[in-house]
């Protein structure tokens, strides 16, 4: 009977100890994110994974380089095998403790760790991840409280898994909890298929503006809710983002600052800028209009008005139904933020200043809820889930940026969980991405990302950045509070997931398009017309309904 796989350490650099392994041994140990236990001689138990190989052949050493003298001798080759061991922490009676209560010493014996002690370690948590990705019987879990009230940041290049890693865990929520409360802000529309999963019908609801993407999902039989966004409910730098006046328009911006505020005092005496307070589009255009040097800031508000992607915001019909009952039009409005399950905004189609808007509107109400439940001590956890979230917190200022981040920083005292998800983390708010306590960060290969990563995060460590370059599809390194130690998972597929709960295929959205087998196909010219056609229909039906409702307006307050 051979003898079990066994290493000495030979070397000790910090959190790093080198281990001098043979060649059999070398079977067991070559293994990125291998983990090993480590015996010290204080008789304490250490776990560190393995995060490099270091092999080199001894006579070339000895030679000085020279191959010609080596040559012919391969049967005399010796090979000097080591492994570099990133230590995590102490291995306890009941799983593993981050601290490292003894040092590690050359001579100390290390051996690799067996599935039964690493499932006591990774198999006790709410979520349902994946498994290691070396030890593929090995379950890995994420704590849902350390999740939620330290947040969780995703990263990945295009195609790497983060969409599937995002819908694992909301498939794991809304499976294991029987009433959740999730936003996401669903950037490109990719989410919209767990309606379709079996029993999740009621607890998945779709938002979606009025327009071309909720007409079609309503034509194939997805029950999609109205998105509304009343403008008078936006603060004025949601204002500035809508109707594309950037920090530099400083004369501009002030035009329209005293406008706004000129119009709600008229309907309110002593009202303040941001006050909730309704009015009547047509008198903000009046106001503009009589104001000096106003041109240009008319010019883009009546581009705003004649874009039919910003209806929902202009000429939202149930809000406008109940202008006059605040208390009902509040309700109506926070829908999304407060049912349980899961409440997808689905803002695919629109631009990124609308987008913008939209996050940063309801992100304010739900964090306001969330601080008025707190203090009349009835806590109501939310947890808030952002696709492309670059696009919401880059690094210069936008609305959504602003309350992303207070989310970020203040959200876990009032039961605010936050899940970012970005292809660009160099683009992201370092501010946001600091708060961030967990990292799932799949294949990453630009140094600028890693870099940011690294500033951002304090549990990144080298062995973590190291891996983001050979980690293949579906692969992610783990780090952070909400799972025991860092690690290196093979993710469950989404719809093989999907799949198991209602016995059919469902696959996520955003998936690239097939070249190789479109371009071997001819193009359908009857779809194609249709397409034409529906979009030729919808633009003109759309047009001369806006220019209808626009003349009513204006006529109403410019006289008739």
């Amino acid at each position: 009977m051979s003898s079990p796989p066994e290493g000495m350490i030979v070397r000790v650099f910090g959190d790093l100890v080198l281990v001098g392994v043979d060649d059999d041994s070398l079977r067991e140990f070559g293994k990125r994110g291998k983990y090993v236990k480590i015996v010290t001689k204080t008789g304490e138990e250490l776990i560190g994974i393995v995060s490099n190989i270091n092999l080199t052949d001894e006579l070339y050493r000895q030679s000085g380089g020279r191959l010609e003298l080596i040559r012919g001798y391969e049967e005399l080759t010796l090979v000097r095998n080591e492994v570099i061991v990133s230590i995590l922490g102490t291995l306890t009676s009941d799983g593993v403790d981050r601290r490292i209560l003894s040092t590690p010493t050359p001579g100390d014996r290390v051996y690799p760790l067996d599935d039964e002690k690493l499932s006591e370690i990774f198999s006790n948590g709410d979520i349902e991840i994946g498994v290691l990705n070396t030890q593929r019987g090995v379950r890995v879990t994420l704590d849902l409280n350390e999740l939620a009230t330290k947040h969780l940041a995703i990263l990945a290049m295009t195609g790497s898994g983060k969409s599937n890693a995002l819908g694992i865990i909301i498939l794991n929520l809304l499976e294991k909890f029987t009433y959740p409360r999730i936003l996401l802000i669903d950037t490109h529309s990719e989410y919209i298929p767990l309606k379709f999963i079996d029993g999740y019908e009621d607890r998945v609801r779709i938002y979606a503006p009025r327009g071309r993407l909720r007409d079609a999902l309503i034509d194939i039989g997805i029950d999609v809710e109205d998105l509304e966004i009343p403008y008078w409910l936006l603060n004025i730098d949601e204002w500035y983002s809508l109707i594309g006046l950037d920090a530099r328009a400083t004369k501009q911006r002030r035009i329209f600052r005293a406008a706004l505020r000129s119009v709600k005092e008229n309907e309110l005496p002593g009202s303040r800028l941001n006050d909730p307070i309704y009015f009547e589009i047509g008198h903000l255009l009046n106001m503009l209009e009589r104001m000096r040097d106003s041109d240009e800031v008319l010019m883009k508000l009546e581009d705003a008005l004649d874009n039919e992607d910003y209806d929902f915001i202009f000429t939202p019909s149930n809000a406008l139904q109940l202008k006059d009952d605040p208390k009902k039009m509040f309700f109506l409005i926070t829908k999304p933020v407060l049912s349980n399950g899961l409440n997808i905004i689905s803002l695919g189609g629109l631009s990124s200043e609308v987008q913008n808007v939209v996050t940063s509107m309801l992100l304010r109400w739900l964090f306001r809820i969330s601080i008025e439940a707190k203090l009349k001590r009835m806590p109501i956890p939310m947890m808030i889930a952002v696709e492309e979230a670059h696009v919401y917190a880059p690094e210069y200022f936008t609305p959504a940026k602003y309350i992303l981040e207070k989310i970020a920083k203040e959200g876990r005292k009032f039961g605010i969980g936050l899940i970012v998800v970005s292809q660009r983390p160099r683009e992201l708010s370092q501010t946001l991405l600091a708060q961030c306590g967990t990292l799932i960060a799949l294949r990453t290969v630009n140094p600028s990302d890693q870099a940011h990563i690294q500033r951002s995060m304090e549990d990144v460590t080298q062995m973590v950045l190291s891996s983001l370059p050979s980690l293949g599809k579906g692969e992610a390194v783990i780090s952070g509070p909400a799972i025991p130690i860092p690690g290196i998972v093979k993710i469950h597929h989404f719809d093989e997931q999907a799949e198991r709960i209602c016995n059919r295929k469902v696959s996520l959205g955003g998936k690239d398009v097939d070249f190789k087998t479109l371009w071997m196909e001819s193009l359908n010219e009857e779809a194609l017309d249709e397409i034409l056609r529906d979009i030729y229909t919808v633009s003109r039906e759309s047009r001369e309904s806006f220019e209808e409702e626009k003349r009513g307006t204006l006529d109403k307050f410019f006289g008739e």
